[in-house]
């Protein structure tokens, strides 16, 4: 492998050194390249059958959906290095919203058909995969459980404590739409959060 290969590998290692064996880490190694995005550039759009899998290497993505009036709701927020940042279970599958770089943002792309040639062999890739889904699946009911049975200010300090600096990243109105309230509610909440502060 090249210089490039062996740090995409020690990537994938990090995330299923222990489930997967080092002749898989290396061909998903050799199977991928780094993507850029500059900030508001979509990564998968709706619709889209992904040719690749994306893995965080650096930078802040977003998914959304857009409502009966065309408005977009943020339903995620990654920001940590490692995380897979695809919008559906089904690897195979048109991605059902869009993924968005909040900010100048480098993916590790995985050659798609490479990953799904392992999972026809892999235990240990499949074992992987499960427990991604496992995790995403654990995000998504935490969201909703925010959501639904939280006040505005609980959603907001969830957030904070959740994602750490993400405060800052990403624009107030995707935060806003993530956590089911409105800019200027948001607003108010941050301000009042610092007078208490003070």
């Amino acid at each position: 492998m090249g210089s490039d290969q062996t740090k995409f590998a020690a990537l994938i290692r990090h995330i299923g050194g222990d489930l997967i064996s080092e002749d898989e880490i290396e061909a998903l190694a050799v199977a991928s390249r780094l993507r850029h995005f500059e900030k508001g550039e979509t990564i998968i759009a709706e619709g889209e059958v992904p040719p690749e899998l994306f893995i965080l290497v650096s930078g802040v993505v977003r998914g959304y959906l857009l409502d009966a009036s065309g408005k977009e709701v943020t339903d995620c927020v990654l920001g940590t290095p490692g995380m897979v940042a695809m919008p559906y279970a089904r690897l195979d599958a048109p991605s059902p919203s869009c993924v968005q770089a909040l900010s100048t943002t480098v993916l590790l792309a995985v050659d798609m058909s490479c990953i799904d040639s392992l999972l026809k062999t892999s235990l240990g890739l499949n074992k992987l995969y499960i427990s991604i889904l496992q995790d995403a699946w654990e995000m998504h009911w935490e969201v909703e459980r925010i959501s639904r049975q939280c006040t505005a200010r609980e959603r907001y300090l969830w957030f904070l404590e959740k994602y750490p600096g993400m405060e800052e990243a990403v624009p107030a109105r995707h935060i806003a739409s993530f956590l089911g309230m409105t800019p200027v509610t948001l607003s108010r909440l941050r301000a009042a959060l610092r007078e208490e502060g003070e």
